[in-house]
């Protein structure tokens, strides 16, 4: 799955990504990174908005989910996320992005459960940052079933 194939199914999948200003930067298996724009997503206080900062990082595990899922052939759209939890650092004052990435370890764990069991769950980490500073950090459970 490539950039732009990630960027054409957020858009067609899930509206509210075009509203938000979001750009794909990188779609791997191991790791994607978006990018938003800060006047679709400011609150009063020209800063970006707790509610967009906390979508941005569950769409960047979404997709990091999404791109690992199909890269190893399993097809399906019975994905959730069943937890999160979101910690603002630092107010973010300027277009941001989201990262999220796979250790290794949880990569592995994961889809051998997957395969065995059809259904399995995994804790994915993704970050808010703005100008090479990290300013919101996220960690939710991600549920996929085939």
């Amino acid at each position: 799955m490539t950039p732009k194939d990630l960027q054409e199914l957020f858009n067609k999948e899930i509206p509210i990504t075009k509203s938000m200003g979001l750009t794909v930067i990188k779609a791997t298996s191991d790791e994607v990174v978006l990018k938003f724009q800060l006047d679709e997503n400011k609150n009063h206080k020209g800063t970006a908005f707790g509610g967009s900062q906390y979508s941005a990082c569950a769409l960047a595990c979404y997709g990091l989910f999404l791109v690992g899922l199909r890269s190893r052939g399993f097809i399906t759209n019975n994905i959730v996320i069943s937890d999160g939890h979101i910690n603002y650092k630092a107010p973010v004052d300027d277009h941001f992005q989201s990262r999220a990435s796979w250790s290794s370890e949880s990569q592995k764990s994961f889809f051998d459960k997957l395969e065995r069991k059809q259904k399995s769950k995994v804790a994915l980490q993704a970050e808010v940052s703005t100008q090479g500073h990290v300013c919101t950090t996220f960690s939710g459970d991600f549920v996929a079933i085939l």
